[in-house]
């Protein structure tokens, strides 16, 4: 694999852009539980902002994750522009066993040692950010029986149905609402 780097030497006044297109695999998911099943188109432009980089860019993949209700395989598509800012690690900066509260500011930069951003990290850093919270197959998944585990858009199983008290209606009615909403 052709390993993709920002060289922060040359930055020295003008921006410097790379694009690029990574098969699925190329990127380390391994301790995610998702899987890239399409190429993953990007682009990058990086230029120095005072003390700190700018880089500013899109991806724009399928990754296919398990299904929030029924644990089936969910393809999504993940299409993420990103604006970011790297500033050199001091080894002064921070006591690791120390509490430091961060302003908004500091709380959008990253910091880095060395004089190279890996590409790759930090387009598996912003896929990882725009993944859904909830992923669904399908937006009507019916998900899993909660008694005997059978996947309800495949089977219908033979357990007892909930029986809910005629005062519960007007909340399913407003869960069913909610549920369509996010979906």
């Amino acid at each position: 694999m052709k390993q993709y780097f920002i060289e922060l030497n040359d930055l020295t006044g003008d921006k410097v852009s790379v694009q690029g297109s990574f098969e699925p695999g190329l990127i380390d998911f391994s301790g995610e539980n998702l899987q890239q099943v399409g190429i993953m188109d990007w682009s990058i432009a990086a230029e120095r902002a005072g003390e700190e980089i700018r880089v500013v860019g899109s991806l724009k993949t399928n990754v296919e994750l398990p299904c929030s209700r029924c644990l089936e395989a969910a393809c999504c598509e993940v299409v993420k522009p990103f604006d970011l800012f790297f500033r050199q690690r001091d080894a002064l900066m921070f006591d690791e066993d120390e509490e430091v509260e961060l302003d908004d500011k500091e709380t959008s930069t990253a910091f880095f040692t060395g004089t190279k951003l890996a590409i790759s990290e930090i387009l598996r850093e912003q896929l990882l950010l725009a993944l859904p919270m909830k992923p669904l197959c399908k937006v009507d998944c019916k998900g899993l029986c909660p008694s005997c585990g059978s996947n309800l858009n495949v089977n219908t199983c033979q357990c007892p149905q909930e029986q809910f008290s005629p005062h519960m209606d007007k909340l399913l009615e407003l869960k069913k609402r909610l549920e369509e909403r996010s979906s």
